[in-house]
């Protein structure tokens, strides 16, 4: 995947770059999410990796991935999952360090349709070692993954 500063648009390698923003900030965390919405025949997923420094802010590198429409609800979302848990796994194979949390766009609460999909999801990023955070706490997926999308 080609990813992109999220305020420039300029495409980076992403290992180099992130070595490079580590060694500068070593206090920063890595927050991976993504989102997806339905546009017209496609599927479009946006996966963020956010550098967070603690009350400073963050920041966001991301990219677009773009798939035949997929219909099925619980499909759509089950692949987000898989794309963030993919990514977190990729910076672990380059030698880069773990991922603090995986925050998933998916809330608990039985009231929201994403709810049938939190244990499968929280489970399987738990079980890969990363923690998972869920709706109100998943600040990169309900807003930066929202906004690349």
């Amino acid at each position: 995947m080609d990813f992109k500063i999220l305020t420039t648009d300029i495409r980076v390698d992403l290992k180099e770059y992130l070595s490079h923003y580590l060694l500068q900030h070593p206090d920063a965390k890595i927050i991976i999410g993504c989102d997806s919405k339905n546009r017209d025949s496609q599927t479009i997923y946006g996966i963020v990796l956010v550098l967070y420094k603690e009350k400073k802010g963050g920041h966001v590198l991301y990219a677009k991935k773009r798939i035949p429409r997929v219909k099925e609800r619980w499909s759509r979302l089950w692949h987000e999952v898989e794309l963030s848990v993919e990514l977190a796994n990729h910076l672990l194979d380059v030698g880069l360090p773990r991922a603090e949390f995986i925050d998933l766009d998916l809330n608990p609460d039985p009231r929201f349709k994403s709810n049938d999909v939190v244990r499968a999801a929280v489970g399987l990023v738990e079980s890969m070692g990363y923690k998972a955070r869920t709706k109100p706490f998943s600040l990169c997926a309900s807003y930066a993954a929202d906004k690349v999308c």
